[in-house]
């Protein structure tokens, strides 16, 4: 004869089981915000921001994936001392709500012996979804700020939008403290701008 246990046992049993593997089960996991955490990086990013930049190096790779070669370079170059760029908070923000993950910034580029308007706005970067918090702290869209209306380019920016600086889409890094600030171009010519910060 057979034994087969009853099935009000085997229920009971698994029970049991259950109860057990639940209690050895580690905390779950707290949630994060990462809405809040982007509007602090926000905020935490803006005094490192702030100030007046010299483009130490600015690194150009023409012959990359998806590069645009407007200055016809036949291998990788590197600019030196290109401009300074002067960055201050825009006076009123450009999105409509405000939304505090992202941020706003005027300021001039000067070039030899232009000076233009420019502004870039930033969000959020890897950095914020990273568990370990490394990568780009922001992403960034950078042009030119004329007033509305007609004009002609001159030389000197014809230049930069063809080195690659104007309309482009880069992931910046900075550290706190340090006098530095790298920029990494996604879309044209330039793969690297090296920033020192001056007095």
């Amino acid at each position: 004869m057979t034994y087969r246990p009853k099935k009000k046992l085997t229920c009971w049993a698994y029970s049991l089981l259950s109860l057990a593997c639940w209690q050895c089960a580690p905390d779950a996991l707290p949630q994060i915000d990462y809405d809040q955490r982007a509007a602090q990086l926000m905020t935490d990013l803006k005094p490192q921001l702030v100030g007046t930049w010299k483009l130490r190096q600015v690194h150009v790779s023409p012959n990359g994936p998806n590069r645009i070669n407007r200055l016809n370079l036949s291998k990788d170059s590197t600019f030196q001392d290109v401009a300074l760029l002067t960055i201050v908070p825009a006076a009123s923000p450009r999105q409509t709500p405000v939304d505090a993950r992202y941020s706003d910034y005027d300021g001039t580029l000067q070039y030899k012996t232009k000076t233009y308007p420019v502004q870039f706005n930033t969000w959020p970067g890897p950095r914020v979804y990273s568990p370990s918090q490394q990568g780009p702290q922001a992403f960034l869209l950078f042009s030119f700020h004329f007033p509305n209306g007609t004009r002609f380019p001159e030389a000197e920016e014809t230049f930069l939008e063809n080195l690659g600086l104007i309309n482009e889409t880069f992931s910046l890094e900075t550290t706190a403290g340090q006098p530095t600030m790298q920029w990494v171009g996604l879309n044209r010519g330039i793969q690297r701008i090296d920033f020192v910060r001056q007095p």
